[in-house]
C-alpha cells in the first residue's frame, strides 16, 4: 500500500497530550508510522492508510481539530508555494475553497493573502464555494515549511461536550472532562474488540469513552451506588460489552482475568472515598492489582495527584511518560503512562 503524508492539527489545549494521544491511536489502529515533523499546532506522519483507518481515527481522537492529507510541501515563502502549486496535481473534486492556518512565530504573510493568491490557481479549473465546498484545501504556515492539505475529517468536539458528567444519568462531581478521559483510553494505545479495566470506575466517564470506541470494558468500585450509577451510564449510551463488580481494588483479580489495558483515576482528595486507608496504602495495593491483572506489554493509564504516587507506580510498573495537567490554580494531576514488562 503507498504511503502517503497525513497532517494532524492539534488542539493545543495541552503541550504534550494531543501529540502522544496520535501516536497512541496509530499504534492501537496497528499502523507503522514515521513522525515527519511536528511542532504543539500540527503533527505530520507518513503512513500507509485506508478510509477505514480514517474512520477509526475520526472516532477515536479527542484532541485535535482536523485531520489533512499533504499534497505539497513549501519552502516559507509565498511566492515559491505559488509556482509549486501551479504545476502541482491537487485531487479536487468539485468545488472548493482554501483555509489558512499561520503558526508562524514571525509572521511574513497574512492568511488571507494565502487563500486569496492559491484560490485563484485552483479556481483555473475548479469552481469556488465558500460557504459548502465538496473540498476544502487547508495550508498551514510554520516557520521553516508551508503545507499544502486536503481535509479529510474534521473532529467532531462537540460530541464530548454533549457527554459531560452533568448531561449523563448519573451525577458526580468528580469527573474527568469526556475529552480526557478518551485522550487516556487512547494513551493505553488499546484496540477494539481488546479489554480494558477501570478498577475506580466511579461515574462510568473512562468505561464510556473506552466503549465508544468499541472496547470490551470492565470496573470496579468499593461504592455500590457508583456501580450502579455507572450502570446507568453506560446502558444510556448503548455500551453492551461490559462487567461491572462492588469490591475493593484488591479483591479485583478474584473477579477477572488478564485484560489489554488499565485506565484510571485514582482516587485523592477529601471527596475521594478510600475507606479511611491512607493514600499510599491504597494506591500500593492499587498498583499490584494492576501489575496482577495486566498483560504483559500492556499499557495503565493513571491520573495521580503528585510526584511521590507517580514514583511509587514506578516501583511496580515501568514508567513510560508524565504529562502534567493544571485543572486549576491550586491542583495538578499527573496523567502517568505505565506498561507491564
Amino acid at each position: 500500500m503507498m504511503k502517503h503524508k497525513l497532517l494532524f492539527e492539534l488542539s493545543k489545549e495541552h503541550p504534550t497530550l494531543p501529540f502522544s494521544e496520535i501516536k497512541a491511536c496509530l499504534t492501537g489502529e496497528k499502523k507503522v508510522f514515521k513522525i515527519v515533523d511536528s511542532d504543539d499546532a500540527f503533527l505530520v506522519v507518513e503512513t500507509s492508510f485506508s478510509q477505514n483507518l480514517i474512520k477509526n481515527l475520526e472516532k477515536r481522537i479527542s484532541l485535535s481539530y482536523f485531520i489533512n492529507e499533504v499534497t505539497l510541501v513549501s519552502p516559507p515563502s509565498l511566492k515559491q508555494l505559488l509556482t509549486i502549486a501551479s504545476y502541482t496535481n491537487v485531487d479536487i473534486q468539485g468545488s472548493f475553497r482554501v483555509r489558512c492556518k499561520n503558526h508562524q512565530k514571525h509572521k511574513t504573510v497574512k492568511s488571507t493573502e494565502v487563500e486569496q493568491k492559491l484560490g485563484e490557481i485552483y479556481a483555473r479549473v475548479h469552481p469556488v464555494n465558500i460557504k459548502n465546498p465538496d473540498t476544502e484545501i487547508r495550508v498551514i504556515l510554520t516557520q521553516d515549511k508551508w503545507y499544502v492539505c486536503k481535509k479529510v475529517v474534521k473532529i467532531d468536539r462537540s460530541a464530548f461536550e454533549k457527554r459531560k458528567v452533568q448531561h449523563r444519568p448519573f451525577f458526580s462531581p468528580i469527573s474527568l472532562h469526556p475529552r480526557l478521559a478518551r485522550a487516556m483510553v487512547n494513551l493505553s494505545t488499546i484496540s477494539a474488540g481488546e479489554t480494558l479495566l477501570d478498577p475506580f470506575c466511579g461515574t462510568g466517564g473512562i468505561l464510556l469513552e473506552a466503549g465508544l470506541i468499541g472496547v470490551k470494558v470492565i470496573g470496579g468500585d468499593v461504592q455500590q451506588r457508583m456501580v450502579e450509577g455507572c450502570r446507568k451510564t453506560l446502558d444510556t449510551y448503548h455500551i453492551k460489552d461490559y462487567k461491572l463488580f462492588t469490591c475493593d481494588v484488591g479483591d479485583i483479580p478474584f473477579k477477572t482475568g488478564l485484560v489489554d489495558a488499565v485506565v484510571t483515576d485514582f482516587p485523592y482528595g477529601r471527596a475521594a472515598t478510600t475507606n479511611r486507608e491512607k493514600i499510599t496504602s491504597l494506591y500500593e495495593r492499587a498498583f499490584k492489582t494492576i501489575h496482577v491483572v495486566l498483560k504483559k506489554g500492556g499499557r495503565a493509564v493513571v491520573t495521580l495527584p503528585d510526584k511521590d504516587a507517580v514514583k511509587q507506580g514506578k516501583k511496580i510498573l515501568n514508567l513510560e511518560e508524565v504529562h502534567s495537567w493544571r485543572v486549576h490554580k491550586s491542583l495538578t494531576r499527573y496523567i502517568t503512562v505505565y506498561y507491564k514488562k
